[in-house]
């Protein structure tokens, strides 16, 4: 037939349909005498000649075996699905939607109709309908065929956006192309389409569109295997349907440059190897040092490296393959973060989605040019600010404390207001808006460009207002500037070793495999989140299998021949993903000739405390080679197994260098650490002769110089302490508060005046927490918020506890004068006997003394000192020595010494809480005699700086601060026996320790 010329409508004649059961004979009947046909004088023509494959894995593939046999592929060009979309023509009227704008769209359609519930699960999490709508598109269906009427007022709502600001979904433009390319002029003088499936129904349209515009058309279809699915067998009858039936190729070689003639043609299973890594490092080494022993196999190796998904493993295999000297093509490539890929760009996402203290300091901290931009403020001037504004405030909004640092601290405030906080909802326009005013007050004009790159005049089409949340979501995804590149020796696209993916290493031929990280979740890929509960998804499900069912039909070929109908495509749902994903990895494993290697790791790098579970396909491989079950007790073994190997291959797994003097200190700190009958040393908080000063403490981190002596002696003598948890802070909190409003009975500071009746307790109580009550609602208004129902709950509670504790001290009716808040100066330290003092700050709830003192005097016969706790603590009683060293009573007993240095004759302490009842002296300083041991103690770990490790690292039954610095734990057992060989005057008598 006389071919047309590049003006001529349509293709010359029907396109070529080849059916191959294996690679093998797809490349020796169909692909191998096309290029030769075709490449040879293919640089003349006026129109490309392509072939069409399904990733760039499959591209090296094919060039690489042309090359095998001499042949050159100068006239051809390698498509995948993206890049064919791109030489194809497009329809001007109907530009395609960027994924992340129709998210954008999809969210705000939900957030319209804000009571119903399903609208609020797609505003929260838009991709998931997102991606169901546009399958069912690609599909040839509408979503109003579902009958899903939970969906259907904001799925219509969001096609309406959508038709206003111009976009259509991704699979409406290859069928607007397909209605196009019978009428177009041809693209393409020859084109070759091969290594589709039936995982690759989204591409049904583009596929056929290139069709019709090639003058001759090739189209080589995969048999299926045995495990075939329902979406294969669609795949192969509706091409036949469409394009005739297609002609089985010979299952022997018809020429004899075969890739693997030899091995192939002998027909034996491969053999199956296991390995397991104790982690992410261990296996990624034992993958390398498979890879190169099978290179060493055979002369002409081809090599597959098969990962689930991306990861870190990848990059270490890749890195390890690199160390070897190994050259690789790494298929997977790793990301490369751009402007937007970085800490200060992710901190002012975070403070935009959250604006509380936590995220301001992160985002102040990881400012670089914060001196120009906060200039004369300093971090911890700012944290300080902050914390105690939290503290009295006790809501954590960046806008309500400002308004309260406006009175105290103006240069905080202003820094809070300057950065300009999006508001709570918004139209885009504003939102925009807002956005360039930050990026230009933050100097990040690259930052603005990029993001006004993504804008255009549809934005103006969007004239709803909606949340912050759905306009920083988008923003987060337009904000995307990873770059993807490959290592050096990982660039080698015709390398004999290939760093793929299932999907890319698909439909190739492979002398060896290894499947790499193939533990729990690997391969199948667990299903994407989904957009509805667990019943809608259930009837979807259903919906979607009926419109299958209906897409399906028989062909014209007869009985036995199904084909999708005109205008549809198989819509592929998690069961048939699943489905074929099984069936891609069995032809993948049988398409290797010589060997088979499956690695998994036996811990998770996040948790390395849990077991990880093997994939559901190597625990079957595993059963299958060795007619064994794969347990625990298995996995371990096969652990075991692979270490030693690595360890008897030295010179090719990682470089065992000689330890040097550091690493050998390390050691030794290690061991000493753990020696029990050692005494705490210079490797555990310790200092090796008496420091240059002793720090004054306060009086409650004495509590902790026995329950977490590690965290005082970081915070004094290192000056670092973790950062401050507010999971705790309200009641701390309130209780600051119940203290300040009890403050208000006495008349001045260190002054002592007449206790109030019952009834003038409770006055000054419930006046004092109105107080604060009115100035939080002040500040409330002025920062346009509303005063939180939690915050008024927790003020209640307050007050209710603040009133009974006042119930409570109006019962001292023989301690009628009384002084509140005390505070101790340091300069005055505690007398322990006539040697030894210590010295600390502090300051006293209450004082209760039988007659009038002087001012600022404690010079008195007898003095009752309380301590106010509103949680449930109980009234202190013997044995004192079990008090003190739980920290019950060790507070209260400074205090009665720091009261009897400053000359009082004798002082009483108690505990007052709500459960106090009825309110008297507990406890007495005469009580404290004989636990003076305990105070020397205390003053000799404050003197010499021995502080050691005593507690747990993370507490079971009760808060632990989190250590700020890393700190390997060790045996309880083992730590309370050097805390007895360090300070045996702070071990308890009785073995019931409760951390």
């Amino acid at each position: 037939m006389k071919k047309k010329n590049s003006e001529t409508i349509g293709s010359t004649r029907q396109p070529t349909l080849s059916l191959a059961e294996s690679s093998r004979d797809a490349w020796d009947n169909v692909i191998a005498p096309w290029c030769d046909r075709v490449g040879l004088d293919g640089w003349k023509r006026n129109l490309p000649a392509v072939i069409v494959v399904p990733t760039r894995g499959h591209a090296n593939a094919l060039k690489m075996r042309l090359f095998a046999r001499g042949s050159s592929h100068l006239g051809l060009h390698f498509l995948t699905p993206t890049s064919l979309r791109e030489m194809l023509p497009r329809d001007g009227r109907t530009p395609p939607g960027k994924l992340e704008h129709l998210r954008l769209l999809l969210a705000v359609a939900a957030a319209e109709m804000p009571d119903d519930l399903a609208a609020k699960a797609v505003a929260r999490s838009p991709g998931p309908l997102l991606r169901a709508l546009d399958r069912l598109q690609t599909a040839g269906w509408k979503f109003e065929e579902l009958a899903l009427p939970s969906f259907l007022p904001f799925v219509r709502r969001f096609n309406e956006l959508r038709k206003k600001c111009g976009f259509v979904l991704p699979g409406e433009i290859d069928r607007l192309r397909l209605q196009e390319a019978p009428k177009s002029a041809p693209k393409f003088s020859d084109i070759l389409i091969t290594g589709f499936d039936g995982a690759h129904w989204e591409n049904w349209f583009l596929l056929r569109s290139a069709v019709h515009l090639a003058e001759n058309a090739a189209v080589v279809l995969d048999y299926p295997s045995e495990k075939f699915s329902r979406a294969d067998e669609l795949w192969i009858g509706s091409w036949e349907e469409t394009f005739g039936e297609a002609q089985p190729i010979a299952t022997r070689p018809a020429i004899s440059d075969s890739f693997f003639s030899e091995t192939e043609m002998r027909g034996d299973m491969p053999r199956v190897n296991f390995f397991v890594g104790a982690d992410a490092s261990e296996q990624a080494s034992a993958i390398a040092l498979t890879a190169l022993r099978f290179l060493a196999q055979r002369d002409d190796p081809r090599v597959g490296v098969i990962f689930g998904q991306r990861g870190a493993l990848p990059r270490l295999v890749g890195a390890e393959l690199t160390r070897l000297g190994v050259p690789h093509n790494d298929g997977l490539t790793h990301l490369v973060p751009g402007i937007f890929e970085t800490a200060e760009w992710r901190a002012w996402l975070e403070l935009q989605t959250s604006p509380r203290i936590a995220s301001f300091l992160t985002f102040f901290n990881t400012l670089t040019n914060r001196s120009e931009i906060f200039p004369g403020l300093r971090a911890n001037e700012i944290e300080n600010a902050l914390r105690n504004a939290h503290s009295e405030v006790l809501i954590d909004d960046l806008e309500v404390l400002r308004e309260f640092c406006s009175a105290k601290n103006a240069s905080v405030a202003t820094a809070i207001h300057s950065l300009g906080q999006l508001p709570v909802r918004a139209t885009l326009r504003e939102f925009l808006r807002l956005t360039q005013a930050a990026c230009e007050r933050l100097g990040w004009n690259q930052h603005w460009i990029a993001i006004a790159s993504h804008s255009d005049e549809w934005i103006d089409k969007i004239s709803a207002e909606f949340s912050r949340d759905v306009y920083l979501r988008w923003l987060s995804e337009i904000a995307a500037t990873f770059a993807v590149e490959r290592s050096d020796n990982g660039n080698h696209p015709y390398a004999p070793v290939q760093l793929l993916t299932v999907p890319q290493a698909g439909g190739q031929d492979w002398s060896h495999l290894i499947f790499a990280g193939w533990n729990d979740g690997a391969w199948p890929t667990p299903a994407s989140g989904e957009f509805a509960r667990e019943d809608e998804i259930a009837d979807f499900n259903e919906k979607v299998f009926q419109l299958n069912q209906r897409a399906a039909r028989r062909g014209r070929q007869g009985e036995g021949h199904i084909s999708i109908r005109e205008g549809h495509t198989f819509y592929l749902g998690p069961v048939e993903r699943r489905a074929i994903a099984l069936r891609q990895f069995d032809a993948l494993r049988r398409a290797a000739t010589d060997e088979i290697a499956l690695a998994a790791s036996l811990v998770q790098e996040g948790e390395p405390e849990r077991f990880w579970n093997p994939s559901e396909l190597f625990t079957q491989l595993y059963l299958e080679t060795t007619h064994r079950p794969l347990t625990q007790n298995a996995m371990r073994e096969l652990q075991t197994s692979t270490r030693s190997w690595l360890e008897k291959s030295p010179g090719l797994t990682s470089a065992k260098k000689s330890a040097g003097k550091n690493v050998l200190q390390t050691r030794v700190a290690y061991d000493q650490r753990r020696d029990p009958a050692a005494k705490s040393g210079e490797y555990d908080f310790t200092f090796t002769s008496k420091p240059n000063r002793a720090p004054v403490f306060s009086v409650s981190e004495f509590d902790r110089f026995i329950c977490a002596p590690a965290l005082v002696w970081m915070k004094h003598y290192l000056g670092v302490k973790a950062v401050e948890d507010d999971a705790h802070i309200w009641t701390a909190s309130s209780g600051r508060w119940i203290h300040d409003w009890l403050k208000q009975l006495a008349t001045g500071e260190k002054t002592f005046s007449r206790l109030p009746n019952a009834g003038e307790i409770d006055r000054r109580v419930v006046a004092a927490a109105n107080e604060k009550r009115t100035q939080i609602e002040a500040l409330c208004r002025r920062a346009g918020k509303p005063l939180p129902d939690w915050w008024r709950s927790g003020w209640d509670n307050a007050l209710f506890l603040a009133r009974v504790l006042g119930e409570r001290l109006s019962t001292a009716k023989a301690w009628p004068w009384m002084a509140t808040e005390w505070k101790l100066d340091q300069e005055i330290p505690a007398r322990i006997n006539e040697k030894t003092t210590l010295a600390f700050r502090g300051r006293i709830d209450l004082i209760l003394a039988r007659e009038e003192l002087p001012a600022a005097s404690l010079e008195g016969d007898e003095l009752w000192i309380i301590d106010y706790k509103t949680g449930a603590k109980r009234a202190l009683r013997l044995p004192l020595k079990k008090r003190l060293l739980d920290g019950t009573a060790l507070q209260l007993s400074l205090y009665a010494l720091a009261v009897r240095t400053r000359n009082a004759r004798r002082a009483q302490i108690s505990l007052l809480s709500p459960l106090v009842r009825p309110l008297e002296p507990q406890l007495s300083d005469s009580d404290l005699e004989p636990e003076q041991e305990i105070f020397l103690e205390l003053a000799r770990m404050q003197q010499g700086g021995v502080f050691g490790m005593h507690g747990p690292l993370r507490g079971t039954f009760r808060f632990t601060e989190d250590y700020p610095l890393a700190t390997l734990g060790i045996d309880q057992d083992t730590l309370e026996q050097r805390w007895e060989s360090t300070h045996p005057a702070l071990v308890r008598d009785d073995e019931d320790i409760f951390w």
